[in-house]
């Protein structure tokens, strides 16, 4: 599954919506196109909804939906993730760097253009393809899991960091379940 952009991020201890849930965290697929069929809903989209009696994972594309209700009891563990794509960037400032000076001889501007326009193209890649994964594992064994990246219209950027905490939540509603038993 290629990364979604986040459309949508909400994790509370408190319920969040009138069906209980503390988490609900919706992605979407990227790009411009994308974008303008969700604001016609049309849109296939990827959800996650944490109550506190289950887990629901649901998938919706052009052709129909999946959905997997999941008592929280099922749920033995929650991971997250976050990859940064340093190499390909520093693939692209060398190859830059490289293409510009072989040009300095015969041009100095479009040498200088040249890396400049490359060291900024992997910036750009560096910070608009960073990606964050978030799922949990099934007692069963399933692993469900959603791998997101920033949203440039939306302007949703998830840190590391709240993914931890979505965890942490995650985990404090699976604890209380058990306890409740």
């Amino acid at each position: 599954m290629s990364a979604l952009v986040i459309k949508a991020w909400k994790a509370s201890e408190q319920p969040i919506d009138e069906r209980g849930n503390h988490i609900a965290i919706t992605g979407r697929e990227g790009g411009l196109v994308a974008w303008i069929l969700s604001k016609v809903n049309i849109d296939p989209t990827t959800t996650i909804l944490v109550g506190s009696e289950r887990l629901e994972f649901s998938s919706a594309s052009l052709s129909g939906t999946q959905s997997r209700l999941i008592p929280l009891q099922g749920v033995c563990s929650t991971y997250y993730g976050y990859h940064k794509p340093w190499k390909t960037a520093a693939a692209i400032s060398l190859a830059a760097f490289f293409m510009g000076a072989s040009m300095l001889n015969q041009s100095v501007i479009a040498g200088l253009l040249t890396m400049l326009v490359g060291f900024g193209v992997a910036a750009l890649i560096y910070f608009l393809n960073r990606t964050l994964t978030l799922g949990f594992v099934e007692n069963s064994g399933a692993v469900n899991g959603i791998q997101f990246k920033r949203s440039v219209i939306e302007n949703i950027d998830i840190s590391e960091e709240q993914a931890r905490e979505v965890c942490q939540l995650m985990q404090k509603l699976i604890e209380a379940k058990e306890k409740r038993l």
